[in-house]
């Protein structure tokens, strides 16, 4: 995957993808601070409603006693007998405020049985009905008999008025029982009912004749409240709204905000914000408001629900023991956060665009740039590959174009740099050879200063003769050897040696033995070599290994009396081994760890310091090591491993 793939999903990942995850955190968070005060909004509504009902019902509980305290409405209802007929209706008396009331009545004016109603009782409750709380009021008789029946007659041309009947009764009162046994005015209430007229609640109160009492005289009035009336009142401007509305989708209307409503014990609907919903069973008036129903007909709190339509409606109810009824607000969830919604897919969508023309933007700038690096790059592996006179050339200008110069320069130094390290290394390599050439020579004068120095004392001796001239023939050899090499620089410089071939050791070791150590008379000479110790090596490299390792022994013993011993065998399977150990004053641990096999380090007064060096590096070229003991006073023992010539066949 290229750099701008890269970039465009590293980007998207952690520039795009969080915004967007804000915006919808933010979108959720907005859509719950919406939920949490349209439920307050709601609860506040229902609690102002539920106590405008209490409060109104109080009301006119109390201005239902006060009725039945009127003494002209005892005094009738101690007097009067109900005679079957009807009398002709009496002047209208003013009422309690001095204002006339125009008592409207549908009787025969000659029908001269009817019983006689008292201006002031007819106006009295003629006043109470105009509250529009009520659809009616009959009076009772001591003995239980109905006296009057006064209604509301809503056809009457002048709007609502007020019609009262004194014979031909619809209905014998249906007063509570209880009206006869109470002790004082107590207004006693029956369940929620449905009448023609529309839901009631039915009260019945007491008219006592002289004093209360549980077993005075008393008649009665029952009265019938209008549910629809008493909480339309206290709903205010929501209650009957144009914004009001059901929650069935046949009579939904779009917009909708809030609706109240009230159920009896039995599930109907006795109040409902939409009028065409009153009065109905919630199972058939609002199926989708069944669940909801239950629980308010149970218990107490908040729930939701979804109508006809699919919009989501909040919910909040409560018990209203003094109307026997539940009430419930219910407020449009849908419609509240729907603005919010649209808002929030809109911030979605503007954030996920400007996050991938950002991206895209980037991309391109991004694109330039890897372009560039892209040309760097060619060029310095063109650079790593040996192409020092390549050129980087960009043209952008940025920091690409700063690195590119970089390289050019580094690659301008670099060939001046190089071409200073070869002529370095022509001559360190000719400053080597001059120094192995150097070393070499010590060791040849060394054999031969022993051969001089030994020949005035065993010259007269025929073996130290024909020993003492194999040694000088072998001395001459290696000289010869050296000037040849000298003859050939560029062989020599260049490092070739010849290639490992299986050589028996024993023959090398006797031969550096005779020419050195069988020279100084006063070294003791122990050898334990085993008759063949054959490894693949190449015989002239290994030989002056042995000698260097054999007169270094010799010159750390000096020219006092000592005892070198040489030894060989296997060391390990595939493995063999020789050792040179001497009796001289040997080495400090420091330094052998520090100094020992360093080229130029040596103890020597005249000694030049590549002697062990060389011996390591050949002794690792032939796939071996070499190994050191000493301690200072107890001489030194050098131990060189190499592989055996079966293990070089395999």
């Amino acid at each position: 995957m290229g750099i701008r793939p890269k970039i465009f999903l590293i980007f998207f990942a952690f520039g795009v993808v969080p915004v967007l995850v804000l915006v919808y955190v933010n979108h959720l968070n907005g859509v719950e601070a919406v939920e949490r005060v349209l439920r307050a909004d709601l609860e506040h509504e229902m609690a102002l409603v539920a106590k405008g009902v209490e409060a109104r019902q109080r009301e006119q509980e109390e201005s239902l006693k006060e009725l039945a305290r009127l003494p002209a409405l005892r005094a009738y209802v101690q007097s009067a007998k109900q005679t079957g007929t009807s009398t002709p209706t009496p002047k209208p008396k003013p009422t309690q405020t001095g204002a006339p009331v125009n008592i409207p009545s549908t009787e025969p004016a000659a029908d001269t049985e009817a019983a006689a109603v008292p201006g002031d009782v007819r106006a009295e409750i003629n006043a109470f009905l105009k509250s529009k709380y009520y659809a009616g009021v009959t009076c009772l008789s001591v003995d239980r008999r109905v006296l009057v029946q006064f209604e509301i007659d809503s056809r009457a041309n002048a709007g609502e008025a007020v019609r009262y009947r004194t014979r031909d009764f619809l209905s014998n009162g249906n007063a509570d029982e209880r009206v006869w046994s109470v002790g004082e005015i107590t207004p006693l209430r029956a369940p929620p009912a449905l009448v023609p007229t529309g839901m009631i609640l039915r009260y019945t109160v007491p008219v006592f004749v002289s004093e209360e009492g549980a077993s005075a005289r008393r008649g009665a009035l029952v009265t019938d409240m209008k549910v629809d009336a008493l909480f339309s009142r206290s709903a205010g401007g929501l209650a009957e709204s144009p914004g009001a509305v059901a929650l069935d989708s046949e009579t939904a209307a779009t917009g909708a905000e809030r609706t109240i409503l009230a159920l009896d014990p039995k599930g109907n609907t006795i109040y409902h914000s939409n009028p065409a919903l009153r009065y109905q069973p919630v199972s058939s008036a609002m199926p989708t408001f069944n669940a909801v129903a239950d629980l308010m007909l149970k218990t107490e709190g908040g729930s939701a629900f979804y109508d006809a339509t699919g919009s989501r409606w909040l919910v909040v109810y409560r018990r209203l023991a003094q109307a026997d009824a539940s009430l419930a607000v219910a407020g449009n969830y849908s419609t509240a956060v729907g603005s919010l919604r649209s808002r929030g897919f809109v911030s979605l969508v503007l954030a996920l665009l400007i996050g991938i023309l950002t991206a895209v933007i980037l991309s391109v700038v991004v694109g330039r740039t890897a372009r560039s690096i892209e040309r760097v790059t060619e060029g310095a592996v063109a650079i790593a590959g040996g192409q020092l006179d390549q050129r980087i050339e960009v043209r952008s200008s940025d920091e690409t174009r700063l690195l590119a110069e970089s390289f050019n320069i580094m690659t301008d130094r670099l060939r001046e740099q190089m071409a200073r390290e070869a002529e370095m290394r022509q001559f360190q390599a000719f400053l080597r050879l001059s120094a192995m050439m150097t070393h070499d020579l010590k060791n040849a004068i060394a054999a031969l200063s022993m051969i001089v120095s030994n020949m005035e004392r065993h010259f007269h001796r025929e073996e130290f003769r024909a020993d003492a001239m194999r040694s000088l023939t072998l001395a001459t050899d290696k000289l010869r050897a050296m000037v040849a090499k000298l003859s050939g620089p560029v062989e020599s410089l260049s490092g070739e040696y010849k290639r490992p071939m299986p050589t028996d050791l024993v023959p090398l070791i006797q031969r550096v033995l005779d020419a050195t150590v069988l020279q100084a008379s006063t070294i003791r000479l122990e050898t334990r070599l085993p008759d063949r110790l054959v490894a693949p090596v190449d015989a002239e490299r290994i030989e002056r290994v042995i000698e260097n390792l054999i007169i270094n022994a010799l010159e750390a013993m000096g020219s006092g009396e000592g005892r070198l011993t040489v030894e060989g065998g296997e060391d390990a399977p595939g493995k063999l081994f020789f050792s040179v150990a001497d009796t001289g004053p040997g080495m400090t641990e420091e330094f052998r760890r520090t100094r020992l096999f360093r080229a130029f380090a040596t103890t020597k007064r005249k000694g030049v310091g590549l002697g062990l060096y060389t011996c390591r590096e050949v002794v690792r070229a032939h796939g071996g090591q070499i190994e050191v003991e000493s301690q200072v006073g107890s001489g030194t023992c050098f131990r060189v491993v190499l592989p055996s010539a079966a293990d070089h066949v395999a």
